[in-house]
C-alpha cells in the first residue's frame, strides 16, 4: 500500500510542476524535448516490463473473459463519450435542419 501511496504522490507531483514549469522557468522550451525524451523512455521501460510480467494461464482461459469485458468498456466509453460530444456539442446547429 505504501508503493500505491508514493506513486500516486509522484503522479500529482508531475501533473503539478508540469503545468507550472513553463510559467516559472524561462528556458523551458529548450528543456522541453529533453523532459519529453526521458518522459517516453520511463514510460517505455514500465510498459515492457509489464509486458514481461504478463502471463496467461491457457489451460483456464474463462476466467480471462471478465477482464475482457471491464478492460474493453474501460477502452470503449471514452470514445463513445467523445463521439456523443462531437456530435451533439461541437456540431454546428444549422446542420441539425
Amino acid at each position: 500500500m505504501r508503493k500505491v501511496i508514493v506513486y500516486s504522490l509522484l503522479l500529482i507531483i508531475g501533473l503539478f510542476s508540469s503545468q507550472l514549469l513553463p510559467n516559472i522557468f524561462t528556458y523551458y522550451n529548450q528543456l522541453q524535448p529533453l523532459i519529453m525524451i526521458s518522459t517516453m523512455t520511463a514510460l517505455s521501460y514500465i510498459m515492457i516490463n509489464v509486458g514481461r510480467e504478463f502471463e496467461i494461464d491457457k489451460n483456464n482461459l474463462k476466467q480471462y473473459r471478465w477482464d475482457y469485458i471491464v478492460a474493453m468498456t474501460t477502452a470503449t466509453f471514452p470514445w463513445i463519450a467523445v463521439v456523443v460530444y462531437f456530435i451533439f456539442v461541437l456540431f454546428p446547429a444549422e446542420l441539425w435542419t
